[in-house]
């Protein structure tokens, strides 16, 4: 009898063991997902409004960001001339190949009028990489155009390509081009260029 409760003891002792040997560590639970990205591929008309109205509204004079700047205008300074640039006004217009952007400017002299900047671009099956052809001066009042044209295509320009940085960054990767359809801006990312000897 004490044989047989020792070849028990024994036998389960040799189960216990194989069982802690065999058993399976549970999985751990898999990485949460990453957030998902602050600038999208696509952007519809009010999306790049609302996006470029907050580029624009730009930096303080001492180069520091506008945190906390309530308002939807800025004055922008040049050599002594002032414009006020009502942000909230901001519209788009996405054509194919074709990228309409409305900013309402003021001044003294003119009164609040738009100026319509125009960029051509490539579309999805012909891109253009990041490479854009406009007009000399935006539309709208003469005097504005004249004076300030300039200084918004090159505001609204440079928004859209810090857009395109943006995009790519939060996916590791350079930024290739902008497309217009109808009714849509897609920003596109790809592999970074290497060089070789």
């Amino acid at each position: 009898m004490v044989v047989i409760v020792v070849l028990l003891i024994g036998v389960l002792i040799g189960l216990l063991l194989a069982w802690l040997l065999f058993r399976r560590a549970p999985a751990p639970p898999p990485p949460p997902p990453p957030p998902p990205p602050r600038i999208p591929d696509q952007f519809d008309p009010p999306a790049l409004s609302g996006a470029l109205q907050t580029r624009l509204q730009g930096t303080t004079a001492d180069g520091s960001a506008a945190v906390g700047v309530v308002g939807s205008q800025v004055i922008w300074v040049d050599a002594g001339d002032e414009v006020l640039v009502h942000l909230d006004s901001i519209q788009t217009r996405i054509l194919d190949r074709l990228v309409l952007i409305s900013v309402d400017l003021e001044s003294d002299q003119t009164g609040r009028t738009p100026l319509i900047v125009s960029f051509a671009l490539g579309n999805a099956s012909d891109p253009a990489g990041l490479v854009v052809a406009t007009d000399e001066f935006p539309r709208g009042d003469g005097r504005l155009a004249a004076r300030w044209g300039q200084s918004v295509q090159a505001a609204v320009w440079a928004s859209l390509l810090s857009l395109a940085q943006e995009h790519a960054d939060e996916r590791g990767k350079a930024p290739v081009g902008i497309s217009a359809a109808p009714g849509t801006l897609t920003l596109h990312a790809g592999d970074f260029v290497k060089a070789t000897a």
